[in-house]
């Protein structure tokens, strides 16, 4: 059924839990926003029909954190522009130890950049995503705004939801976290 799409932990959020989620991410309780992008696909999804133990938990969301978070917080006016940065670069990569290295625009630091134009409104669907899961929780959600562009250590790796860069991963070694 379409509700095994739904199965993941933490639940979905009362709207009062979620008021109190925004005050925290505004007045920094909260540092990082993240999602563990659990893209089960739809046929291991509906593994579950008839017992629900056995529906795998998790949604996809990796893509959509971004635009998302800019709609619902900066557009929405729950947090800044400058608080979303931090939340979504600076405190990971100080959490993680890769500081400076990732999350800040500076001399000797790697030049992974987000171009984001909160002009450029769009419609998430799933035939839009590039996940394997086939579907997304947020099929039909108008955003305000979306991703221009990706540069990943100053390469353009992302355009207009295009991948334009292949596998450039490289190993970061880590220091202790300074969050």
């Amino acid at each position: 059924s379409a509700s095994a799409r739904y199965i993941c932990a933490p639940p979905m959020r009362k709207k009062e839990d979620q008021e109190v989620l925004w005050k925290a991410l505004a007045n920094g309780t909260i540092q990082t926003v993240s999602t563990d992008h659990c893209s089960f696909t739809l046929q291991q999804k509906d593994a579950g029909k008839g017992d629900f133990t056995k529906i795998p938990g998790g949604l996809p969301g990796v893509e959509t954190r971004g635009v998302l978070l800019y709609t619902a917080g900066v557009a929405a006016g729950r947090i800044t522009k400058e608080q979303m940065c931090a939340l979504l670069s600076e405190n990971p990569a100080r959490l993680y130890g890769a500081y400076p290295r990732k999350g800040v625009l500076a001399v000797g630091s790697d030049a992974d950049i987000v171009v984001y134009d909160p002009e450029a409104d769009t419609v998430i669907t799933a035939e839009s995503q590039h996940s394997a899961a086939g579907y997304t929780p947020y099929e039909g959600f108008r955003t305000r705004g979306s991703i221009a562009q990706v540069y990943l250590r100053g390469q353009l790796a992302a355009e207009n939801g295009a991948p334009k860069l292949g596998p450039a991963g490289v190993y970061i070694p880590r220091k202790p976290g300074m969050l």
